[in-house]
């Protein structure tokens, strides 16, 4: 009798943190494929929108999802004012203050972008100006296997204005997430592509201390990947 009194108590509540009084406050950021921001529509799509979609149904939870520049969201996620944040890399120092999935939304990739395409066979990018998205670090192995001075990085406010200096010819490559440069070299003539298979980087959904038991959105996360 005590065990099925003590059972009962944690199901109790783990569906308190599951299903929490208050709207959860969701942030994320325009990354595309992944999620879709139309500024004019307010308006969120992709993979990782429907996960969320996926798990607020299944745990009855009503999350709103919220849109910043990355850069804010960096800051954000110190101050405890939002419940959770996706998709994020998880590491020591944001693990401070979230409490993340162990359960990956998906991995990703970076891309080296040109518009010379001959320029994509050369590994040797020393003498190269590479323009990347300001916040996001260039991986020590990356690094280290292109040759690649920390010195010719120019840092831009958004992917979009990346690629923008690419299109101008004011750096000689790009280098972001590979699917989500993808997305944005449509927009431009003659930018071609190559993956970076010396790093992958898993993105989970984190959430503010206390506000949820990730492993039963772990659960979710697994269900809508055997659903696919």
């Amino acid at each position: 009798m005590r065990a099925v009194l003590m059972f009962l108590a944690l199901t109790f509540s783990q569906l308190l943190l599951a299903a929490p009084n208050k709207t959860l406050r969701c942030v994320t950021t325009h990354y595309p494929p992944f999620t879709i921001y139309d500024e004019q529509k307010n308006t969120f799509t992709g993979l990782d929108i429907e996960y969320l979609e996926f798990i607020e149904r299944n745990l009855n939870l009503n999350i709103d999802v919220v849109h910043l520049p990355w850069a804010r969201v960096k800051k954000e996620m110190t101050l405890g004012y939002y419940d959770c944040y996706f998709s994020l890399a998880n590491n020591k120092d944001r693990a401070k203050y979230l409490d993340f999935t162990s359960e990956p939304l998906h991995t990703t990739q970076f891309g080296l972008f040109t518009i010379h395409k001959a320029n994509q066979l050369t590994d040797d990018l020393s003498a190269a100006r590479i323009a990347m998205l300001r916040g996001v670090a260039l991986p020590n192995i990356i690094a280290a296997h292109y040759n690649i001075d920390d010195s010719n990085l120019m840092h831009s406010l958004s992917t979009k204005a990346t690629f923008e200096l690419l299109d101008k010819n004011r750096v000689d490559y790009a280098i972001t997430n590979y699917q989500a440069g993808l997305w944005y070299a449509k927009n431009h003539k003659n930018i071609t592509a190559r993956q970076l298979n010396e790093f992958t980087l898993p993105v989970y959904i984190a959430f503010k201390h206390g506000v949820i038991n990730t492993k039963l959105v772990d659960e979710q996360i697994i269900r809508f990947k055997n659903q696919k």
